[in-house]
């Protein structure tokens, strides 16, 4: 089971009789822990104790202050499992005890696309961190049911808190209508999660690319074939090299950094297809004349579905898959602040970054990681 290394243990929960505890961001580069009032569920509200929560590259960007929309003040978070406390009127499917994860947002239920299935596409969601929902660097949140999926007992909160980022991953690379190879630029952690994707639904060879070998043992030990280090040199020669010489069938770029595009293209075979589930700080060039030429097929890919999540949750349950390995870095939700500045560093690459709140970081090892 995903929790191979058995269940976790907890820590006092950073909360008392009147009061619980949360990091907000309040400026640009600053965090600062809060107290915050006891919450209660309204009707159609769950309340969760927050067990661990990841730090995602959107959290980042608020905490940067280029986040187009989270800006301070926020409480941030939203790739986390917890335990639910209190279920409120109205809803049904969870009880108390349970361990959950969730999305990043709630949608509609009303619209088009959430009629369809393609809830990530709502254009009335509601989004954590954002309007004064407060996310999950927190002891407590409160979730709405459809964005909430319960977790098998037993599974580790740790991988719990994985499944978002899993599931947007999955969603990516399922979006790809080709069969056979696939190149991933960027191996961050959405990066990775295509890697795992990719694995799970039979694609393969499977080579990623990014910066310094720490990122290529991540990347093998999470499942890739191939590693091409862009430090060395040309990355798109030394990751075709990596898939024997031949252009991959599907390339996914998961990291916005200058010249991705073209690099997508010139890796990409004549016919295959460009994934693009990263975001982008400005508007990059790309050589449009190479893609017509080529006949590149090039799709977007945005968040994920409630199928993605029972898919990813499903890949827990049945031992197939532990992603503990995508966590380099474990810190108390109290030392949130000294985990963003780590995360900011340029010179000291990581892969996902864990809060624990109520889990306890020793249990990792070296688990006050600085």
């Amino acid at each position: 089971m995903s929790g191979s290394r058995g269940e976790a243990r907890t820590t006092e929960p950073l909360v008392t009789a009147t009061g619980a505890t949360a990091v907000a961001l309040t400026a640009v580069r600053r965090l600062e822990p809060r107290r915050v009032p006891r919450l209660l569920p309204e009707p159609g509200e769950l309340l969760v104790r927050v067990a661990a929560t990841g730090i995602c590259g959107s959290d980042l960007a608020a905490y940067r202050g280029t986040h187009p929309y989270k800006t301070a003040p926020a409480v941030l978070g939203h790739e986390f499992s917890g335990f639910v406390e209190q279920v409120g009127a109205g809803v049904a499917g969870f009880a108390e005890g349970d361990l959950v994860c969730s999305a990043a947002f709630s949608h509609c239920d009303d619209c088009e696309a959430c009629r369809s299935g393609a809830v990530n596409l709502c254009g009335r969601k509601l989004n954590l961190s954002h309007l004064g929902w407060d996310g999950s660097f927190a002891d407590q949140v409160l979730l709405r049911p459809n964005m909430t999926h319960r977790l098998a007992p037993g599974t580790h909160p740790v991988a719990g808190a994985l499944v978002e980022p899993l599931s947007i991953g999955l969603h990516a690379v399922r979006s790809a209508r080709r069969e056979g190879s696939v190149l991933v630029l960027g191996s961050g952690t959405v990066g990775l999660s295509c890697v795992v994707a990719a694995r799970r639904l039979g694609r393969g060879p499977v080579v990623c690319v990014d910066l310094g070998a720490g990122k290529g043992r991540l990347a093998r030990a999470i499942g890739a074939d191939g590693y091409a280090d862009a430090a060395d040199g040309d990355p798109v020669e030394r990751a075709l090299s990596a898939l024997g010489g031949r252009p991959a069938d599907t390339v996914v770029i998961a990291a916005g950094y200058p010249g991705v595009l073209d690099q997508a293209v010139r890796a990409v075979r004549p016919g295959g297809e460009i994934v693009i589930v990263s975001y982008f700080e400005d508007r990059p060039p790309v050589d449009l004349n190479a893609l017509v030429g080529r006949e590149v097929t090039v799709r977007t890919s945005a968040l994920s579905t409630p199928r993605d999540f029972a898919e990813v949750i499903g890949w827990l349950t049945d031992g197939g898959l532990d992603p503990l390995p995508l966590v380099t870095h474990h810190f108390p939700l109290a030392r949130a602040a000294d985990a963003l500045r780590l995360m900011d560093r340029a010179d000291t690459p990581t892969g996902k970054i864990m809060l624990h709140v109520t889990t306890d970081p020793a249990e990792f090892g070296n688990g006050w990681s600085v």
